[in-house]
Order: C-alpha cells, then structure tokens, then sequence
C-alpha cells in the first residue's frame, strides 16, 4: 500500500474549520465565561489492524459531519455519515480509481439503505496535488503527486458498528488494471459531554 503521509491527508480531506480566528475568539473569551459548549459527537474507527496489502489500497475515512456553534453552543455529528476514500500515487501513473462496490452492513444483517442511492460504478479521475515544505536557509521545495479522492455521501445512518466492503480497480496511464478488494470493520464511539466556552477556546 502506498500509504499518504498524514500532512498530504489532512489537506486533501480536511473539511472542518474554526469559525473565527483565534485571537477574535480569545478577545471575546472573557465576555462569554458563562456560556457552554455542550459535545455530542460520533466517530467511527477501523477494528484491528488491516493486513499488509500487496497490491494498492486507498485509505478510508468516516466523516461524521460535525458542526460547531457560534459563542457557545453545540459541537455535534449529522446524519447520514459519509465515506470518504483517498489514494496518494507518488509514480504519477495511476489515472483514476472506478468503484462497483460499497456496501455497509451492521451487526444484525442489515445493509444501509443509503448505499441505493448510489449509481455505481463510480470512476474518480486523480488530480495533482502539491505539497510546499520549508527548507533551511529559507528555501521552498514543492512536492508533487497525484491524489485520487472519492466520497460516498449519506451512506451511513446509523450510529452503530458495521462492516465495509468496497471494490474497484485502479486504471494506470498505460491502461493497465488493479482490482481492490477492501473489507473492514468500523467500531463506533461517542463522546457527550459539556464545557465552558473559555476551555473550548483554549482548546483551540
């Protein structure tokens, strides 16, 4: 597996912002001291450790949509949850990834009725990515490769543990093919709690 590197992944797939800068966050801080920020998040984890792949695997995500209030208020996950699929290709030969497969099935059976709503197959064509790095001496080098992403959007309904199958193949420049078979389960947490507005700020 030719795994992203965990900077590469989180600006290809981070959709999560703070809603103001900090230092405006930090300046109204004091005037919001009795406000409360109350957490009602899901977050879904691979279960085990996946076995070393021979052949190239994207890496899998659930994004659980969450939100956070304004001055206070409540930091939540939204249903329907979506799967979000990554594949970072530093050979530049990988073309695009197609997908005729994505099922999700909980522990009694029962497959997610948002997984009809998709038209499969799917193909994602791969799009170049940069990287700038600082180098000593004030010097910028840039690191380019390809990055093919794929999100299944409302496929997830329940807060619950599940089972993922996904299969597809890879289509390299040369036209050559790489199936993929990706079967894992996800195990589900929660986090529901409350706090003043000032520990949220300082957290930031």
């Amino acid at each position: 597996m030719d795994g992203p590197d965990a900077d590469d992944y989180s600006t290809a797939m981070s959709t999560h912002k703070h809603p103001a800068p900090r230092f405006i966050v930090l300046a109204i801080a004091p005037l919001l001291a009795s406000c409360g920020v109350k957490y009602d998040m899901v977050s879904f984890e691979a279960a085990g450790i996946m076995p070393a792949a021979t052949t190239a695997v994207p890496r899998i995500e659930i994004d659980t949509n969450v939100t956070a209030g304004m001055m206070g208020g409540d930091v939540r996950s939204h249903k329907p949850y979506d799967i979000q699929i990554y594949y970072k290709d530093d050979t530049f030969t990988f073309a695009s990834a197609e997908f005729t497969t994505v099922k999700v099935t909980y522990a009694d059976g029962t497959v997610d009725p948002g997984i009809a709503a998709l038209r499969l197959p799917m193909r994602f064509e791969h799009k170049v990515h940069e990287a700038p790095n600082s180098m000593a001496g004030g010097v910028v080098v840039v690191t380019k490769s390809r990055i093919i992403l794929a999100e299944f959007p409302g496929t997830i309904y329940r807060d619950e543990a599940f089972t993922l199958l996904i299969e597809g193949r890879f289509t390299k420049d040369d036209g050559s093919v790489i199936p993929f078979i990706i079967r894992e389960k996800f195990d589900v947490s929660r986090e529901k709690r409350a706090e003043s507005w000032v520990d949220f700020v300082s957290g930031c």
